[in-house]
């Protein structure tokens, strides 16, 4: 079942601890409480507190996360097992609803209405209501400096990367994600660092500081992300260290950068005073790049999901081209098909080896009358992890041709190539543009330009 909480009553989400911090039980929903940065917030088992007889969350059902609230007196957690997004609930879609007098969830007055989303029910917490329990702990909320508590004004997500700390209207935010494992992104990129699994789908994570340009995040295995909506439908996650706040944030109050552009596309718009500063995000301009609308078209997903290849092409502006989808140690990589003249295993060739490090080269094999130069792919784009070849993709640019040392064969795929950054940019090889393709499998592979290759072994 849903659950539904209002936005501006969010202060952020955090992972759920493997042991809650012992406290007073004055309340038998209170499980015990978080250290959040130096605040004590007391955490609500939301299970046992609306159905009275079952007993402490078991493990199989217990939460993952837990979203902290603001209430009129200060903070509350709850535990929750996943955030789904951010939805507009209006009084359109929302359902009243009685409940069964006695119940003390009725005596309370913690539901305020029903929904259906997506064919499941829901129900919308009343934070205020929560908040009356009595004998319910409530921490200080101690944690936002009082020259960013302001009235009124926009809902506003903080959050902190690296030495910065930046704000972005929550009417183009779905999710806060918190810190979890991260898939490598499928190339080298400056601004695409992984992809993180969200909702059933594999959303692409960007690098925040070199998307505005203020330096570069660290590599990492875990990362917390934002996910944004684009205005083209698709999705992003912005790469940030943890949720500050959830505030209101009036536009008048931010100092204006009186004309001058921190960054290429202008998304940072202005800055809110404090300690520290922040950064205020343009969320419009952040939803219209088309630098995140290229990265969002790696977002990956389930097979169900990506049958509709035809909405995609139209989405996307491409038209489907042949590719070789081919392995070189852990990941995939493709090759237009066009290029490929002809693909032969390797232990049914004699070939010529040279001493390793000395050429350019692996070495020669004779072919068509023909010595073709045998090229190590893998060792070439730098990929780790690589097997032992099986094959030798022969590639020509049209007038000359090489071989090229493959681990194994996957498929031949009709897709649409996409454009996804500057290699420039990234200080790699210039035979990698940036330009990727998804398979029918969900996979994201590069696209390796084997002609330029070739015209690079003058």
């Amino acid at each position: 079942m849903y659950l539904a909480v209002p936005i501006a009553a969010i202060r952020e989400v955090v992972p759920h601890p493997a042991a809650l911090s012992a406290i007073p039980r004055t309340l038998a929903e209170v499980t015990g409480a978080i250290d959040l940065r130096g605040a004590l917030v007391p955490v609500v088992d939301l299970l046992h507190l609306m159905h009275p007889g079952v007993e402490a969350a078991s493990d199989a059902i217990a939460p993952a996360v837990i979203m902290v609230l603001r209430t009129p007196h200060g903070v509350i957690g709850v535990g929750v097992h996943q955030i789904c997004g951010v939805v507009d609930l209006g009084n359109d879609r929302q359902t009243a609803i009685s409940l069964i007098p006695g119940h003390l969830t009725a005596s309370l007055g913690l539901i305020s209405a029903g929904f259906v989303l997506d064919g499941r029910s829901g129900v919308i917490l009343d934070v205020e209501a929560l908040a009356r329990l009595p004998g319910l702990i409530q921490g200080a909320d101690r944690l936002v400096a009082d020259s960013v508590k302001l009235a009124g004004g926009t809902a506003t997500l903080t959050f902190g990367v690296g030495d910065h700390r930046f704000g972005l209207a929550a009417d183009v935010i779905e999710a806060a994600v918190p810190a979890c494992a991260v898939q490598p992104a499928a190339l080298s990129d400056p601004l695409w660092m992984a992809s993180v699994d969200y909702n059933g789908r594999r959303i692409p994570v960007a690098d925040t500081l070199h998307l505005l340009g203020l330096g570069t995040c660290s590599p990492a295995r875990t990362m917390a992300t934002v996910v944004v909506r684009l205005n083209e439908g698709g999705r992003v996650a912005l790469r940030i260290d943890a949720v500050q706040d959830m505030i209101r944030i009036r536009r008048e109050t931010w100092l204006a950068l009186d004309g001058f552009a921190i960054d290429e596309e202008s998304l940072i718009a202005g800055v809110l005073d404090g300690v520290p500063p922040i950064f205020m995000l343009d969320g419009a301009a952040l939803a219209a790049s088309p630098v995140l609308a290229n990265l969002a078209r790696m977002e990956e997903g389930s097979d169900a999901e990506l049958t509709d290849r035809a909405r995609d092409d139209a989405r996307f502006g491409g038209k489907r081209q042949p590719f070789l989808v081919f392995t070189l140690g852990q990941g995939q990589h493709a090759v237009p098909l066009e290029h490929v003249a002809e693909i032969l295993p390797l232990d049914r060739l004699q070939s010529i080896a040279f001493e390793p490090g000395l050429s350019r080269f692996e070495g020669v094999i004779p072919h068509r009358g023909k010595a073709l130069p045998i090229i190590d792919l893998a060792r070439l784009l730098g990929v780790e992890g690589a097997q032992a070849p099986q094959f030798i993709l022969i590639a020509t640019d049209g007038s000359r041709s090489a071989g090229f040392l493959l681990d194994t064969l996957r498929a031949v795929e009709r897709l649409v190539p996409h454009e996804v950054g500057n290699r420039r940019d990234a200080g790699g090889p210039d035979n990698l543009p940036g330009r990727v393709i998804i398979t029918s499998e969900g996979k994201t592979c590069s696209v390796v330009d084997l002609a330029s290759l070739i015209q690079d072994r003058d």
